[in-house]
């Protein structure tokens, strides 16, 4: 049936008005011609059966195309391993049961996001492969991902499977987003009963304190029937205090007082055991305190010896000065904030690495905390801080004040599938990150392997970005048997561009056989730079290292997605 009505019960209106009409239209003494007479007759009769239609919410269905659906499954530690697999199997069932013209996906989620697979028409998890990390739940990323991943055509829907306990991201403004594009989402709740527990709700410490204040370490445990416990407490890494104690129902409060008589940073940890607890994951929690004494300065230095001088004199200034370089940056607010200050000398946005530079906004923003960037060759504009947490952070538009003086690019990306937990995901992260950094008048090309050799995408003009972005969110390569003819048919579009800039970057592993000595010259003549990206390798690095030199280009050996270059 091709008809349906919102308000079907207002159709009864439509009798007694058909009927009035016709019995006005047969008293009429109106002195017309017959054709006239019905003329005026059908249209009265088509205006009240439109009038009665509209009232009654008519609404006239039209096919099309098939439905795209994503199952968006929750991992995340506050979901019990039982109820997983149960809304998998569930999942499971409802896409075997869909229409054949509908094409279904999976993707889990907890602290991040990852396609398990993509949409087809034999959408199937019997056993989820992809990993993520499961400390925290951010369904945001998930709405984020599954809208990225949908085909172009048909409808889009998101079903979510979650305890919808989200503590990292705002889904709201994630579906807000997606709303626009089509996208609709249907929730389904997965409950979660457990009798018994024990937690710890939080630790309670005072943020800042001078050196000698005596302060409170305040544990507050909630527990659901009156139960002996074991509350220890570590103040970094080290046992202080341990305390036979007897929990009430509802919340318990413990209080231990401390004294620290030296500066810096004191993270404290307390855990509960409790024999028998039926989640044990949540009967810790951490808190930190900063004790201050002279103000100390964290010096972040592309080159130590460089910046000998200039940490000499902030030291000769009476101030306590500590240089890193990129990657040994503190990995937490709480250690950042034992600063009065940091200094960035000469640091790339790639060597920092999109957390890192999360933490510096953060830091500066919502805890006061000095920002100071010293430039040089890796720095600002150069050092590829445009859009990213950095720009925001510093008072600077990266962006040139003339485009005129920008060089056109072509980048091609070789693709290979990793044979290693969540590789293709870290793959795909880096992809997008190279066409964020390219503008619209630049060109970007695609190859890989899913069983035969093609191109996601072959080189062209990246404009918007938008359908280029779509396309890698949801390609999923296979493991590639050798670089040489995916690098060929890279090489073929990227000898015809015009591009005053030409590079291709190789994503792999490192095991397929190396491409033909005579296909890395021919790259070298079309004034072609090859990179090469190395992820989790479980091989030695010898052909990526040797494409990477023969290339002119560089080599990067990632080993996890806190280290993804900023191509």
């Amino acid at each position: 049936m091709f008809l349906q009505f919102t308000h079907p019960e207002w159709l009864v209106l439509l009798l007694p008005a058909v009927a009035w009409t016709v019995w006005l239209a047969w008293k009429s003494d109106a002195s017309l011609t017959p054709w006239r007479r019905w003329a005026s007759f059908g249209l009265r009769l088509l205006i009240v059966l439109m009038l009665g239609l509209s009232i009654a919410g008519v609404q006239w269905k039209r096919p099309q195309d098939g439905m795209n659906i994503f199952f968006m499954l929750d991992r995340s530690d506050s979901v019990p391993s039982s109820q997983q697999e149960q809304v998998r199997d569930l999942a499971n069932r409802w896409a075997k049961n869909k229409d054949e013209r509908d094409k279904g996906g999976f993707l889990i989620f907890g602290t991040d996001a990852a396609l398990e697979t993509t949409a087809t028409s034999t959408a199937d998890a019997e056993k989820i492969q992809a990993v993520v990390g499961t400390e925290r739940t951010d369904i945001a990323g998930a709405i984020r991902l599954g809208t990225a991943a949908f085909p172009e055509s048909g409808q889009k829907r998101l079903v979510l499977f979650s305890d919808g306990n989200e503590n990292l991201g705002d889904s709201i403004s994630a579906m807000i987003a997606a709303k626009p594009l089509g996208v609709t989402l249907d929730v389904v709740p997965v409950g979660t009963r457990r009798g018994g527990d024990v937690s710890v709700q939080k630790v309670g410490l005072p943020t800042t304190i001078k050196k000698g204040q005596t302060f409170e370490t305040k544990i507050f445990v909630a527990a659901d029937e009156a139960k002996p416990a074991t509350v220890r407490l570590f103040r970094n890494d080290q046992l202080i205090k341990e305390e036979r104690v007897a929990l009430e129902p509802g919340k318990n409060l413990f209080t231990l007082p401390q004294t620290l008589d030296d500066a810096g940073f004191y993270g404290y940890d307390v855990q509960v055991q409790v024999d028998g607890d039926a989640v044990a994951q949540n009967n810790r929690a951490s808190s930190f305190v900063n004790v201050r004494g002279d103000p100390r300065i964290l010096l972040v230095s592309s080159d130590a010896e460089a910046d000998r001088t200039l940490a000499a004199a902030l030291r000769g200034a009476k101030l306590e000065v500590k240089v890193v370089d990129e990657r040994s940056l503190p990995g937490t607010l709480a250690e950042l904030q034992s600063y009065d200050e940091i200094i960035l000398s000469n640091v790339s946005a790639g060597d920092l690495g999109l957390n890192a530079m999360r933490l510096l906004e953060s830091a500066v923003r919502d805890f006061g905390i000095g920002l100071v960037c010293i430039g040089g060759d890796q720095a600002f504009a150069a050092g590829s801080y445009r859009n990213t947490p950095l720009e925001a952070t510093l008072p600077l538009d990266m962006e040139l004040s003339s485009k005129k003086v920008l060089p056109k690019g072509a980048l091609g990306l070789v693709m290979h599938g990793m044979e290693f937990a969540n590789g293709n995901q870290v793959a795909r992260e880096i992809a997008l990150a190279a066409l964020d950094a390219l503008g619209p008048q630049d060109e970007m090309g695609v190859w890989l392997w899913d069983g035969v050799e093609k191109p996601l995408f072959p080189l062209q003009p990246v404009g918007s970005k938008t359908d280029l972005a779509r396309q890698i969110a949801g390609m999923n390569q296979g493991d590639l048997p050798e670089f040489g003819g995916l690098m060929k048919m890279a090489y073929e579009d990227l000898r015809k561009s015009t591009a005053n800039l030409k590079h291709l970057i190789v994503f792999s592993d490192g095991d397929p056989n190396a491409p033909p000595p005579a296909l890395m010259q021919d790259l070298v003549a079309a004034k072609v730079t090859v990179s090469t990206i190395m992820i989790g390798g479980h091989v030695q690095p010898t052909t990526m290292e040797r494409m990477a030199a023969e290339g002119g280009g560089r080599f990067y050996d990632v080993k996890s997605a806190a280290m993804l270059p900023q191509i």
